[in-house]
């Protein structure tokens, strides 16, 4: 396997360790880890289980990629994944300079800008993990989200041995779709989730919806396959679309957290409707994603 590939160089606006600070922010994340300036993550290759570890040096930012097996060798579209993957976690995609010159016309974002330059939006690598991490995250606060999350993980997650080190995956559907009911009680979830995440994992099984063809789709079609799921609404389906397929003209207006930065910054702190929210955010138009994420951070959260 390579032992270093280059991420991003000195030319790549990018604040690191700002960030992939959510991933330690709200309490260890077994299944995205960040410790002492690095990131590793176990992902699915076409040849097996790889960890991905990023990590600065010097002006750029590197990736270490290690095979479960150490006598295979990696070829091109193992390499192409796992630099698909790092990106997707960098936030690589978001055209951040583009955002900062439309951002400069507006003070309340270009402040926001200047506090939090270089941060990029993560964007989840698999789109089960993602939906599986909203459902948990559903009305309630994300620090527990996290925890019963990192149980999940722990509990169903395959255990990897790295160079001595236990990782894990986060759960595959095939996995979960086996659970019974009563099964994540023990985790803290709720029968009303642990029922939306089992029929989440069997709906994928059984080919009733295909999530990697999602991100083909336009918002609407997206917005319909999802909503369409028990336990799914348009709360998450708005996440999905921010946090894994990565549109730029999308916002989860329903968010409290995302409603509360707006109110604030705009509106005075006056309550307005998701209606009014999503209204107001049309001026942004493909930069939505970009200045919502900006304006969490000046709240003081990540989002989902």
């Amino acid at each position: 396997m390579p032992g270093e590939l280059s991420v991003a160089d000195e030319d790549t606006v990018l604040d690191f360790e700002a960030t992939l600070d959510r991933y330690r922010r709200y309490g260890s994340d077994v299944a995205n880890r960040f410790r002492d300036g690095v990131f590793s993550k176990v992902i699915e290759t076409g040849k097996g289980s790889c960890l991905i570890a990023l990590y600065r040096s010097g002006d750029r930012i590197n990736m270490r990629l290690t095979h479960r097996d150490a006598a295979v060798q990696a070829d091109s579209s193992v390499i192409d994944t796992a630099l698909g993957a790092a990106g997707k976690i960098l936030g690589l995609s978001f055209p951040l300079p583009e955002f900062y010159a439309f951002a400069s016309k507006d003070p309340v974002l270009s402040a926001s800008v200047d506090k939090h330059h270089g941060l990029r939006p993560n964007l989840q690598v698999d789109p089960f993990e993602m939906l599986v991490s909203s459902i948990t995250a559903q009305q309630i606060n994300l620090g527990f989200a996290y925890t019963v999350r990192g149980r999940l993980v722990a509990e169903f997650g395959e255990s990897v041995d790295f160079g001595g080190e236990t990782h894990y995956a986060f759960p595959t559907p095939g996995r979960l779709a086996q659970l019974n009911p009563g099964d994540l009680v023990p985790l803290q979830f709720s029968r009303q989730k642990e029922r939306y995440i089992i029929n989440l994992a069997q709906a994928i099984q059984s080919g009733e919806v295909d999530l990697d063809g999602l991100a083909e789709m336009d918002d609407a079609s997206v917005q319909r396959a999802l909503t369409a799921l028990v336990g799914i609404g348009r709360w998450t389906a708005d996440w999905f679309l921010a946090r894994y397929v990565g549109r730029g003209n999308v916002i989860a207006a329903g968010d409290l957290a995302v409603k509360r930065s707006i109110e604030r910054h705009y509106f005075n702190g006056e309550r307005v409707s998701e209606e009014r929210i999503r209204e107001f955010a049309d001026r942004w138009g493909n930069f939505t994603n970009l200045a919502v994420h900006y304006l969490l951070a000046d709240y003081g959260s990540g989002g989902t």
